[in-house]
């Protein structure tokens, strides 16, 4: 009977954490570049179950019980890396990866959701490392952009955004400029930069840092490419990627899961009641 409760028990804390997850994307469904997280659950190791110490009958010794499994777990979670789909914004500096595909419609593409997501923009962040670490790399699809009094290319956290040697973007703050589909910035009838758009060998292993940014951890993915056409993408000016959440899943998963947690807390109220029989019922003298 504990061990019913105990298996209640982490079937409970495994919907919470999942729950977590979920509502954590329905959060971001509108952030730019947000890519949502998925769960995997998985059972404890079967454990095989003896009874010991048993001085009831002979010979005394250990005798098996048969398997037990404790309960189900999170094994971890992943990223769904599927590309969201592109919304027209006109502005100059807001621009939108896409993978693989045709150049974008008038108004919003709507058929790249299959389309993956094996491109990201490059811009640097200061460690927030006590004991240091200098300026850091992190990726992203969101593509919304400014340019600083200084002509500096940056993201809405004022992050500078690289280019293909892993320097800032500095341009002309005073003339109109004109991205390519290769990542190319023209000024003046001149090319001054070119914009990064990293593909990696494994991105699934990639680190999340904040909603919709990612950073290379330890033994993690490396990057093997820094351009559009090495990447298979296309750089689109004037244009910004939505996220690829959906609020119908993500509702649907939410509702799954508070089914799930109900049903592990009645168990336990079950468990708890046959318990309660056990120590305060059973063998009472009248």
């Amino acid at each position: 009977m504990v061990k019913g409760l105990y298996t209640a028990y982490t079937g409970m804390v495994n919907e919470q954490k999942r729950m977590d997850i979920e509502t954590n994307n329905l959060a971001n469904v509108n952030s730019t570049g947000f890519k949502e997280e998925r769960s995997v659950s998985q059972s404890f190791r079967d454990l095989l179950g003896l009874k010991i110490k048993d001085y009831s009958d002979a010979p005394w010794t250990a005798r098996r019980l048969g398997l037990m499994n404790p309960g189900v777990k999170l094994a971890g979670s992943y990223t769904n890396f599927e590309q969201g789909g592109l919304r027209q914004t006109g502005q100059t500096y807001d621009v939108a990866l896409n993978n693989g595909l045709p150049d974008v419609d008038d108004q919003m593409v709507n058929d790249n959701m299959g389309a993956g997501g094996n491109a990201f923009f490059a811009t640097s962040f200061a460690s927030d490392d006590p004991d240091g670490g200098g300026q850091l790399i992190k990726y992203t699809r969101d593509g919304n952009f400014t340019l600083t009094q200084d002509g500096y290319l940056v993201t809405s956290e004022g992050n500078n955004v690289l280019d293909v040697n892993n320097n800032p973007i500095q341009l002309d703050p005073n003339s109109d400029s004109t991205i390519l589909q290769d990542g190319r910035i023209v000024q003046n009838q001149n090319v001054v930069s070119t914009i990064q758009v990293a593909r990696f060998d494994s991105p699934q292993f990639l680190q999340r840092y904040q909603d919709n940014a990612f950073i290379i951890g330890d033994g993690g993915a490396q990057v093997v490419s820094t351009t559009a056409a090495e990447a298979n993408a296309t750089v689109n000016q004037g244009y910004l990627e939505a996220s690829n959440v959906s609020v119908v899943d993500e509702m649907v998963n939410i509702i799954s899961i508070q089914r799930n947690y109900e049903t592990n807390s009645k168990v336990m109220q079950a468990e708890e009641d046959t318990l309660d029989i056990a120590v305060n019922q059973l063998g009472k003298v009248q």
